[in-house]
């Protein structure tokens, strides 16, 4: 008989159980968990863990034999400037800039291409778009567009690349849409241009059907489906300037931040904008190498095993958000690293005295954790949710994805503008906002009466109920929008990181059933759900030894591994 402690490094948490061993049967004595220091495979991460099982064998009174651990490969989360881009695929090109704010006029329109320096020439039969570059004044470029209107011109639309919509629009004697901030030096003259600017406080948008677009800037039917991507993008936007592709995309300049991907055999090099779409769509595994100057460990470039990108605009429209209560700039990073941490076991081993050793992955032992579930079903997959990873574990292959836990927990922080430590706590429970002394809005639109008054900064504020009380994070948010917001996060990471993962598997699991720590939050467990409801898979959670809950899968799962070994 032996003494075994099972050892959870997480890019989170850290996850202990300490169990005797004897003729292959596990009979738990304690267990205990901690926040994880520093990086995880860290020496800092590993002292942790060491002083956490020093915590438990001395609550326990019982000192360990031998220690086992998983695999360690760290997980970086962190949000960086990357505007959202359209897919790099569709045989049509957006030229107006992610970030564009001020285009001007209303209605669409679409026409040949013709430069502002061209319309010295007789007039060309049909409509046309005319594009001012950024060496031209805007007062230059209506007076003569002025004169060509009046020389027979029929221009439908104007696309500038500084941001002159409005100077422009105000100077020409027609009221056509005028789009700026767009890339019009490489546009090829002739080339069909549409262009739309969205009315005030109307939502129709012509150029965002994708059969309309097709039809207009006669596109390749076969490629509709492709065209129809770029269109759900264009579909929140309020003025639209698009092409058709007439070349592969450029990729990035030397200096420039990249994502590798490989895809059908070849690597393609992308900017981090032009892989939004692509890593959305693509299988975990695919990415190669990335370098993000906002991202410490991949400022230099890191070899990664996968990466997924969140737009926190996209997040604010599905959520369906007033403009501006939340902060959508930006994109949450989640970089899983190829490389494994260098072996924690030979630290771990000096710092405690006692023998330890790397055992198995940690998808494997997650996988034999979940199975002491009272009442899994057979054909079940077990998805281990973590802090920096999701991992499916199907009876033939294992897929592991970057973007998890701390993916969420990102988001909130960026959305809401508060630290990291308040966002790991706001976003696993409702809120309620508190509307005076004695009452406060829950989120079911319940109007309660509280238990204490609340302290002056609370007031007019959402507050989430700590141990110490209430504590004020938002005074942008209604509660009810708060709910939207946190499932709208919630959906996009982590639901939609698990759907793109079970892609890769050729038939669709009985059930699928939540391990680890991510698995506690009942309202990720619910999006997972609504995120598979077209499978369909059943939804479950993982239940370790039946009395445990999900979180100690991974550490448990390796006390059942040494035993049967």
């Amino acid at each position: 008989m032996r003494t075994v402690a099972g050892i959870d490094i997480g890019n989170h948490t850290t996850e202990i159980v300490l169990a005797r061993i004897d003729t292959g049967e596990v009979v738990t004595i304690a267990h205990g968990q901690a926040p994880t220091r520093g990086r995880k495979g860290s020496a800092e991460s590993v002292q942790g863990a060491a002083a956490l099982l020093h915590r438990i064998e001395v609550d326990a009174g019982i000192d360990a034999d031998e220690l086992v651990l998983s695999a360690l490969r760290p997980v970086d989360t962190a949000t960086a400037p990357i505007p959202p881009a359209y897919s790099p695929s569709a045989p049509v090109q957006s030229l107006r800039r992610p970030d564009a704010s001020t285009p001007a006029g209303a209605g669409y329109g679409v026409g040949r291409h013709v430069r502002l320096a061209d319309l010295d020439t007789a007039p060309v039969d049909g409509p046309v778009v005319i594009s001012v570059d950024d060496r031209t004044d805007f007062e230059v470029a209506a007076r003569e567009i002025g004169l060509a209107v009046a020389r027979g011109w029929q221009v439908v639309g104007v696309v500038a690349a500084q941001d002159d919509a409005v100077l422009i629009r105000n100077r020409i004697p027609v009221d056509v849409p005028v789009v700026d901030e767009a890339e019009v030096d490489e546009v090829a003259p002739g080339a069909l241009i549409a262009v739309e600017v969205v009315e005030e406080g109307r939502a129709y948008r012509a150029m965002a059907d994708p059969i309309a677009l097709t039809a207009a800037l006669r596109l390749p039917v076969d490629r509709l489906v492709e065209t129809a991507e770029l269109c759900r993008e264009l579909a929140d936007s309020a003025a639209i300037a698009v092409t058709p592709r007439t070349g592969p995309t450029p990729p990035p300049t030397a200096d420039d931040d990249y994502v590798d991907i490989r895809l059908d055999g070849t690597v393609v090099r992308y900017s981090p904008a032009q892989a939004h779409a692509v890593l959305r769509r693509s299988l975990p595994g695919c990415v190669t190498r990335i370098r993000l100057a906002a991202v410490p460990t991949a400022t230099d470039g890191l070899a990664v095993h996968d990466a997924f990108f969140t737009d926190l605009a996209s997040i604010d429209n599905g959520a369906w958000l007033r403009r501006g209560v939340a902060d959508a700039q930006g994109t949450v990073v989640a970089l899983l690293a190829a490389e494994e941490a260098e072996d924690a076991a030979t630290v771990l081993a000096e710092l405690t005295g006692r023998p330890a050793r790397t055992l198995a992955t940690e998808p494997e032992a997650a996988a034999w954790g979940a199975r002491t579930t009272p009442g899994m079903p057979p054909g079940s997959m077990v998805c281990d949710i973590g802090g920096g990873t999701v991992d499916l574990i199907g009876p033939d292959r294992t897929v592991v994805a970057a973007g998890a836990g701390e993916s969420i927990t990102v988001a909130v922080s960026k959305a809401l503008g508060i630290p990291r430590a308040l966002a790991e706590t706001v976003k696993r429970t409702p809120a309620v906002r508190v509307e005076g002394p004695h009452v406060a809005h829950e989120e079911d639109g319940r109007r309660v009466f509280l238990d204490a008054p609340a302290a002056s900064d609370a007031i007019g504020r959402l507050c989430t109920r700590g141990s110490a009380g209430l504590v004020p994070f938002s005074n942008r948010l209604a509660a009810e929008e708060w709910r939207s917001l946190r499932l709208a996060i919630k959906q996009e990471t982590v639901a939609a990181n698990i759907a793109r993962c079970l892609a890769a598997f050729d038939e669709p699991p009985t059930a699928l059933v939540l391990a680890g720590g991510g698995a506690l939050d009942d309202e990720l467990m619910r999006t997972v759900g609504e995120a598979l409801r077209g499978v369909p898979i059943v939804v479950g959670r993982a239940n370790i030894d039946g009395v445990h809950g999900p979180r100690f899968a991974v550490a448990r799962g390796l006390l059942a591994m040494y035993a049967h070994r």
